[in-house]
């Protein structure tokens, strides 16, 4: 993947999790990959500037991240795979495909799918 786009998905994600819009808008599937996305550009850039500031001026990060991927292959080779995931998951959903959306209880509903009840909720004893 190209350096610059690489950069800034991983940004859009980077930003959009800790905002807090990511589960709601990509689901429970990219939990993991958005925590793994996440903890890989804090170990790169713990302490630095460009993350603190990141959801007021993502385009610092994004150009830090750009800087480093051509000197760092792991930390490239990383973000690809994480950027791949969320991107085919991302894709998935606009092509109409089903998001898991928890229910803080214990239970997953495919909501979009969901034409019943859901066994064990609602019951009354």
């Amino acid at each position: 993947m190209v350096s610059e786009i690489l950069a800034t998905k991983a940004v859009e994600y980077f930003a959009m999790q800790l905002s807090g819009g990511a589960l709601q808008k990509m689901g429970a599937d990219s939990k993991d990959y958005l925590q793994k996305l996440v903890g890989t550009i804090y170990t790169k850039f713990a302490g630095r500037k460009e993350i603190q500031e990141v959801v007021h001026n993502p385009e610092a990060l994004r150009l830090a991240i750009s800087k480093e991927l051509p000197n760092d292959i792991t930390f490239r080779e990383e973000l690809e795979t994480i950027v791949a995931k969320l991107s085919a998951i991302e894709e998935s959903l606009s092509k109409g495909g089903s998001q898991q959306i928890s229910t803080g209880s214990g239970a997953n509903v495919n909501a979009p799918n969901n034409s019943g009840n859901v066994a064990g909720r609602d019951q009354h004893f």
